[in-house]
C-alpha cells in the first residue's frame, strides 16, 4: 500500500506519504488552497513534486464527508468522491471531516488517560500539549476536541472496541449566546449583516475581523480593512483595539466550550486545536476564557474539573487521517477497488 494522507481545511492544504511496508509519514508538504484552482491540481502538484506512485489515500476536509459531493464551507473546492477514486485510479479511499481527524489522532492519548493528575501531565508532554487550565478526567468520558482556523470545529472522541471513534457535527453553526453586555451589543452589531449569527461567524479567521470592525465601531473609529493576521500581531503588540478583540473572541470560545461539554457529557478534557489559538495563547492566557467557561450558574460543578490542554503541532490531521484508513468504525466511508 502506498499512501496519501491529506488535512485540507478553508486555506491550507497539508500532505503526508507512508511507503509500502513502512508505518512512518513522510514527504510532509504545506500547501494554500488558494494557490490551486480545485483538489485535483493540489493534489497532482504534490504527487509530482514529489514523484509518488499513490493507490490509496485518506483525506480529512473542512466539510461533512455524508454524501458522495463535497463541498467546503470556507473555500470554493467541490467534487465527488468517486470521481477522485476514479481519476486517481485507487485501490482505496476514505474522505473525513478534518476535526475527525484532529480527533483521531488523540486516541491512544484518551485512552491512557487517568484520574492521576501527575500521570495525566506526563502524558501531556509526551503529546507535546501545553495545559491551560488542570483539572481531572472522568474516565471514559467523552474528549471534546475544538478550535478556531478558517472556521470553528467540534468533535467529540470516545473509545470502542478499544478504537476511537469520532463524533462529528456542525457545532460551529449553532448560534451564538452572548453572555455579557458587551457581547449582547456585538450580537446586536452582526445581525445588521447577517439573519443568523453562528458561532464560527465569531470564533474564526473572519470572525477576528467582524470582532474587530465592531470594537472599532463602539470606539468611534473607520471600519477596518485589516485581516486577521495582522489584527492578531497588533493584539500582541498591545494595541488597544485588536487586543480587545483577541480577548472578546476567546472569551465567546470558553463560553461555547462548557456549553458544548454541558451538551455532550464531555468531561473526558478539552484540546483546543486550529491554527489562531498557539499564536495568540498570550491573549488567551490575558481573557475572559476560563471565567466564561466556567460560567455555566447551575452547573459550574459540571465543569469545573474538566482539564484542558493546547495542541500546537499541524500534523495533527494528517496522523488522524492514517488512523481513520485502517479504524473499523470508518469502513462504511470507504471506497475500495472492486
Amino acid at each position: 500500500m502506498t499512501l496519501l494522507v491529506a488535512d485540507i481545511g478553508g486555506t491550507n492544504a497539508r500532505f503526508a506519504y507512508q511507503a509500502e511496508n513502512t508505518k512512518e509519514l513522510s514527504n510532509f508538504a504545506y500547501l494554500k488552497c488558494s494557490d490551486f484552482t480545485n483538489i485535483y491540481e493540489a493534489i497532482e502538484f504534490y504527487k509530482k513534486t514529489n514523484n509518488l506512485n499513490i493507490n490509496h489515500m485518506s483525506i480529512a476536509v473542512a466539510s461533512t464527508t455524508k454524501h458522495d459531493s463535497i463541498r467546503f464551507t470556507n473555500n470554493n473546492w467541490h467534487f465527488k468522491q468517486s470521481e477522485i477514486f476514479n481519476y486517481f485510479k485507487l485501490k482505496k479511499l476514505i474522505f473525513i471531516n478534518d476535526f475527525v481527524a484532529q480527533s483521531l489522532c488523540f486516541g491512544s492519548f484518551y485512552k491512557n488517560l487517568s484520574e492521576d493528575q501527575s500521570l495525566n501531565d506526563k502524558l501531556a508532554t509526551k503529546y507535546n500539549l501545553k495545559t491551560i487550565k488542570k483539572g481531572l478526567p472522568i474516565k471514559k468520558a467523552p474528549l471534546l476536541v475544538t478550535g478556531p482556523g478558517t472556521g470553528l470545529g467540534i468533535c467529540t472522541l470516545f473509545q470502542l472496541h478499544n478504537n476511537p471513534i469520532a463524533i462529528e457535527g456542525e457545532g460551529g453553526h449553532s448560534s451564538f449566546a452572548p453572555n455579557s453586555d458587551i457581547e449582547i451589543e456585538l450580537l446586536q452589531f452582526m445581525k445588521k449583516k447577517y439573519d443568523h449569527v453562528s458561532n464560527e461567524r465569531l470564533v474564526s479567521g473572519s470572525g477576528i475581523e467582524e470582532i474587530f470592525n465592531f470594537i472599532c465601531f463602539k470606539n468611534g473609529l473607520e471600519p477596518s480593512k485589516l485581516k486577521a493576521p495582522e489584527i492578531g500581531e497588533k493584539a500582541l503588540s498591545g494595541e488597544l483595539e485588536a487586543l480587545e478583540s483577541i480577548k472578546l473572541l476567546f472569551s465567546i470560545l470558553g463560553t461555547v466550550i462548557s456549553s458544548v461539554i454541558l451538551i455532550t457529557g464531555a468531561q473526558g478534557g478539552v484540546i483546543i486545536s486550529g491554527g489562531i489559538t498557539p499564536k495568540l495563547k498570550k491573549v488567551l492566557n490575558e481573557s475572559d476564557f476560563k471565567l466564561n467557561f466556567l460560567n455555566k450558574g447551575r452547573r459550574h460543578d459540571y465543569v469545573k474539573n474538566v482539564p484542558i490542554w493546547l495542541t500546537e503541532d499541524n500534523k495533527n490531521g494528517l496522523y488522524g487521517a492514517l488512523n481513520a484508513i485502517n479504524n473499523p468504525h470508518y469502513i462504511d466511508k470507504l471506497i475500495v477497488k472492486r
